[in-house]
């Protein structure tokens, strides 16, 4: 699975044929973010943020049945969404964990797949994605960036600063039909949905209840 360097993700870029085309829109310094001798195009930060707000709810247990309530409610009332207008700036303090979007929209034909890194300036500051942020073939959306501010002094974030890389790999055998069916799949919407499938839970409480005599989940 080999790794797209600059003049091969130009290339997908400029791609005629719509399946086979890689989009990454806007791009505001198109030559700075895609540059021919690097293998990464730079991603910025967009306006939408989530903030983690302290839980009414206790420990979030997804076996229990008020979790399995709030699972059904997206998880809404963990956040604090917040715009951030192009000019201003939300701080993130130290410890402290946010989620981001970014201002790209990202589109992947089906045999590409790709993932975000941070950028070591940010590193070097404290600043880190809290998860590799893995792209499948087929998304189509923005990506949720789960930042988190491990130094010790408050950094400020402005929306259209470069926040991550984003690598990209060829797929073998892709599917041209290949359509993302993940929960975040397509989706602009950052905080999540649920811990997992409701299918995965129901099986996990039956194993349970057969292996162990446990009742309560």
């Amino acid at each position: 699975m080999s790794v797209l360097d600059g003049q091969a993700i130009w290339a997908r870029l400029k791609e005629h044929d719509l399946a086979k085309r890689l989009v990454v829109s806007p791009l505001l310094d198109p030559q700075g973010q895609v540059r021919p001798g690097q293998a990464s195009v730079d991603v910025r930060l967009g306006f939408e943020f989530a903030l983690v707000t302290a839980s009414a709810t206790g420990v979030v247990d997804e076996f229990a049945e008020a979790s399995r309530q709030l699972s059904q409610l997206s998880f809404s009332s963990l956040y604090r969404k917040e715009y951030v207008p192009l000019g201003a700036s939300i701080v993130i303090h130290p410890h402290q964990f946010i989620l981001a979007t970014t201002l790209e929209y990202i589109r992947l034909p089906s045999d590409l797949m790709a993932y975000v890194v941070g950028r070591s300036t940010w590193g070097r500051l404290g600043l880190i994605n809290a998860t590799a942020v893995g792209i499948h073939p087929g998304f189509a959306g923005s990506l949720t960036l789960e930042l988190r501010n491990l130094g010790e002094t408050p950094l400020a974030l402005y929306p259209g600063q470069t926040i991550g890389q984003l690598f990209f790999h060829r797929v073998e055998g892709g599917d041209p039909q290949v359509a993302v069916t993940g929960q975040y799949g397509g989706t602009v919407d950052m905080v999540p949905q649920r811990i997992s499938s409701p299918k995965t839970a129901e099986r996990l409480r039956a194993l349970s209840r057969q292996f162990n005599g446990i009742t309560n989940i």
